[in-house]
């Protein structure tokens, strides 16, 4: 019984362990089939998803591969780009001091230009330089002008009557806050003669930040003051640098522009720099000091200047018969140093002192012209002829001589003038109201240098005492005669 149930057991063990090992059998094969139907049935996914793992992988075992070999560079560069960096910020900042303190220094040079004056060298010999105590003055009142001084001068007269000498001479004396400006014979130079009178360098120090940003970005502004002609850049440096003059000594600084009747073909700056001299008297930011000759420069000034009535006129006329005599004499003084000594010799006597004063009149340049010909030797009947040739040649260019058109109408205007030494310009105008076109024939006449038209006084007079002289000496032809 015992056996039995053993063997039953045993048996029965032996049933469950071949059934757990057919059902581990059949579940292996059912797996496997499992496997293989999913593996075919998804292999698109199994393997698209083993594909991506392995890529995946692979990107990752290259990426940390790639940071493993880029670790150590950028270990180095990171030191190297800051020190780049670095150095361009110090670069970018030492460019830009260098152009601020040069741009500061060359401010400075102007104010201190400003501060000292101009100082203007002249040429004038101590024995070829008259001294006229009055006008000297009057210039020096018109270089100091008052804090609330709201006008500007114009100085005036013929060529020859010394306004540029009286004016440098007077710049001198007063020195501070006086720029003098002389206008060049040739126009190309003027901004150039303005910026070297305030000391003012046209090339300004930009920093490389500074031109970038005009270079690529549209500062139209500081473009258009780049592009400026050089005289309009120096006039406004000069404007900035006054207003802090104004400030630092409560009264304004003096500008003057000498031969400004060199810009008769360019009426745009003349007009620009009266414009200029009109708003800043108005606000006593500083005065302007214009010298001119008489003719169309004078004429237009005075007349956009008349009706702002900001303008002041000085007309420098000739010497006085004293004083033209006096620099004859002086002109003609030999001095000589002998065992410390100084001894003194005149070589002209007072008849030839009074034929030249009576040929050349009261005007320098002619009393020059023709003491110099006496000192180099030349005998006075050769001066006068000279003299009385070059006249006549006027004379007959404004028809005036004996059987030319004006002949007659000019002969009743010569002996007036010789009587009165003037005449009203609506009498000389009304003499010609025959003549066809009267513009003109004026126009013609007064281009001449006979007859002298004076807007202000609205007279006219005789070009120079050369042409008086020629007139008187020639009396029997224009006035006697009725021919």
């Amino acid at each position: 019984m015992l056996a039995k149930a053993f063997h039953n057991i045993f048996s029965s063990h032996f049933r469950t362990q071949n059934l757990q090992s057919q059902l581990m059998r059949n579940s292996r094969h059912g797996i496997l089939r499992l496997s293989t139907s999913r593996s075919f049935t998804n292999s698109t996914s199994n393997s698209a998803n083993s594909t991506t793992s392995t890529k995946a992988s692979s990107k990752k075992s290259t990426f940390y591969s790639s940071l493993k070999n880029i670790k150590k560079p950028v270990t180095v560069w990171l030191p190297a780009t800051k020190l780049i960096v670095a150095g361009i910020a110090i670069f970018l900042s030492g460019d830009f001091a260098n152009a601020w303190y040069q741009n500061e220094y060359n401010k400075n040079l102007l104010k201190n230009t400003i501060e000292k004056g101009t100082q203007p060298v002249t040429d004038i010999l101590d024995n070829e330089f008259i001294p006229r105590p009055l006008l000297i003055k009057r210039f020096k009142e018109i270089l100091q002008p008052d804090k609330d001084q709201s006008f500007y001068h114009v100085i005036c007269g013929e060529k020859g009557t010394g306004k540029t000498t009286l004016a440098t001479a007077a710049s001198r004396e007063v020195g501070q806050g006086i720029i003098y400006v002389d206008v060049p014979e040739n126009l190309e130079f003027f901004g150039e003669s303005f910026g070297k009178a305030i000391n003012f360098t046209f090339k300004e120090k930009i920093s490389l930040l500074t031109r970038l940003k005009r270079k690529f970005l549209s500062e139209t502004q500081e473009k258009e003051n780049m592009n400026l002609p050089k005289w309009m850049r120096a006039k406004r440096a000069f404007e900035d640098v006054a207003q802090s003059y104004k400030i630092n000594h409560n009264k304004p600084s003096v500008i003057i522009f000498d031969n400004v009747d060199r810009l008769i073909n360019h009426p745009e700056i003349i007009d620009s720099l009266q414009d200029s001299a009109m708003k800043n008297a108005k606000q006593n930011k500083y005065i302007t000091v214009f010298i001119s000759t008489k003719g169309p420069v004078l004429e237009r000034m005075e007349s956009r200047g008349t009706s702002s009535q900001v303008l002041e006129k000085l007309e420098i006329g000739d010497l006085s018969e004293s004083e033209s005599k006096d620099y004859l004499i002086k002109k003609c003084t030999a001095e000589n140093l002998q065992f410390e000594e100084t001894t003194r010799k005149c070589m002209i006597n007072d008849d030839e002192v009074n034929k030249l004063y009576k040929l050349a009149g009261g005007r320098i340049l002619d009393l020059k012209r023709e003491v110099n010909k006496f000192l180099h030797g030349k005998i006075f009947e050769e001066t006068k002829k000279e003299v009385m040739d070059n006249v006549e040649n006027e004379v007959k260019a404004a028809h005036l001589f004996p059987n030319q058109k004006y002949y007659k109408i000019g002969k009743p205007i010569i002996k007036t003038l010789l009587n009165s030494k003037e005449m009203r310009y609506l009498d000389f105008r009304s003499a010609f109201y025959t003549i066809g076109d009267v513009e003109k024939v004026l126009e013609e006449v007064l281009a001449c240098n006979v007859f002298e038209y004076h807007p202000g006084k609205h007279i006219v007079t005789f070009k120079s005492p050369s042409v008086e002289y020629y007139f008187k000496e020639k009396a029997d032809v224009f006035i006697k005669n009725n021919v």
